[in-house]
């Protein structure tokens, strides 16, 4: 019999888009809370910090609390602290990645950085460019929290961070150290959060190339929900394979009631 996973759950695009709650996301999410099965929201979303993703999840009446919330941010902070040491960093990004930042004794700067790191802010400016540019050809270390080129909102997209990083890479022609999924730094600081091993473990999201390869990368099982990102026909052409595919959220909770069931 198959044992229950504990879920790794993406944001965007799984439970919402943009300020509009996703259809069943906050079934799922009760579910989930109401037979004690552990999960962790995992997003590459850097913009905000636990307290305001809980608000925001609230204000759509859907209930989790802040341990339940590990952003891209938080990678980030992990890996500065862990395996760059870096003193200075100058930051193009939001308060929300600025302050967890400067919570690991990280300074802030405007000159002479260790790093630059690149994260998903809506007051991107030439002048961040330039700088970030003129900081990475003069040795800093090029860092950006996530990859996603866009992000659902509404019944449309908007750029993300992944844009934002292309203008500095086509400048520098570097490319940046990745934090977010689907990298090693986010799936190592999810599994230590929720003290598991990656075969316990199983990534929900909408996106074939961060949600779904960080399954195909670290030995864990993803399924895709086709309520963001990905469409039927972009899953037909992509050589990105999930474990299980579900048009919505109410269908993989059925699935997992079910597996539930055949271990009582």
């Amino acid at each position: 019999m198959a044992k229950p996973f504990k879920y790794l759950i993406d944001l965007d695009g799984t439970i919402y888009r943009g300020g509009v709650p996703i259809k069943h996301a906050k079934e799922f999410i009760k579910y989930l809370t109401k037979n004690n099965r552990e999960f962790l929201i995992v997003t590459n979303c850097p913009i905000s910090n636990p307290t305001g993703i809980v608000d925001k999840l609230h204000n759509m009446d859907i209930n989790v609390k802040e341990e339940n919330i590990l952003t891209s941010s938080h990678a980030v902070g992990g890996y500065l602290e862990r395996e760059l040491s870096a003193k200075k960093v100058y930051v193009i990004g939001s308060s929300a990645l600025k302050n967890i930042i400067q919570q690991r004794n990280v300074e802030l700067v405007e000159e002479n950085p260790d790093a630059v790191i690149v994260g998903y802010t809506t007051d991107f400016t030439y002048e961040h460019m330039k700088k970030a540019t003129h900081f990475i050809l003069a040795g800093a270390t090029f860092i950006c929290t996530n990859p996603d080129d866009t992000i659902p909102d509404g019944d449309t997209f908007t750029p993300h961070t992944g844009s934002i990083a292309a203008s500095i890479i086509c400048a520098t022609k570097k490319h940046p150290i990745i934090i977010g999924k689907p990298e090693k730094y986010i799936v190592a600081e999810a599994l230590d959060r929720i003290q598991s091993k990656t075969d316990e473990c199983c990534m929900i999201g909408d996106r074939l190339d961060t949600d779904v390869l960080t399954g195909l990368n670290y030995g864990m099982n993803s399924f895709l929900v086709l309520t963001g990102n990905t469409t039927k026909a972009m899953l037909e052409k992509s050589p990105i394979h999930p474990t299980k595919v579900f048009n919505n959220l109410n269908e993989l909770m059925i699935w997992d009631q079910n597996i539930v069931k055949e271990n009582l």
